[in-house]
């Protein structure tokens, strides 16, 4: 199966920004590896894209009907629109590090509702005990720090969040 390719024209069918030739350059620069088939790498690009698709992206999607977010419209980065037809490099390059990264990471882990996380409890003397567990508002996301620097710029609030306890 050949991985369909958004190229700035919006399609309704795309599946991936970065190609399977983009992610072997990408690592082969960075001296990592990548699958030999050409099937294991299309599934790599297509969990990555998964992911990046949970991301809260600069501007607004260019039609109702396209399968990705980008094209948008209304972004831009440093002061410089970024056509509606573009496919920011930035993008296609943070595709292919999560790529190499669900190698071995599950990009978008899922956890059952009713699990509480890791528990932990400390004793003092005795007497005293705390115990200190995860409340279930929160998420164990992997950090793929390589991608999340490349995707800086095109994030609003630049990947920032406000977390209130």
């Amino acid at each position: 199966m050949a991985l369909i390719i958004e190229d700035g024209t919006a399609k309704v069918d795309a599946q991936s920004y970065a190609t399977v030739l983009e992610l072997q350059a990408y690592a082969a620069l960075r001296g990592r590896t990548v699958p030999a088939a050409e099937a294991a790498c299309e599934a790599l690009l297509v969990k990555a894209c998964d992911s990046l698709e949970s991301q809260d992206f600069i501007g607004d999607r260019l039609t109702a009907t396209q399968a990705l977010a980008w094209p948008r419209m209304n972004a831009e980065v440093e002061g410089w629109p970024i056509a509606t037809t573009e496919i920011p490099r930035q993008l296609v390059q943070a595709q292919c590090a999560l790529a190499i990264e669900a190698q071995t990471v599950n990009l978008l882990p899922v956890r059952d509702i009713n699990d509480s996380g890791p528990a932990s409890s400390k004793s003092v003397a005795g007497a005293v005990s705390i115990a200190y567990t995860n409340d279930g508002r929160t998420r164990n996301v992997p950090a793929v720090a390589s991608a999340k620097a490349l995707l800086r710029l095109l994030l609003r609030n630049s990947g920032l969040t406000l977390v209130r306890a």
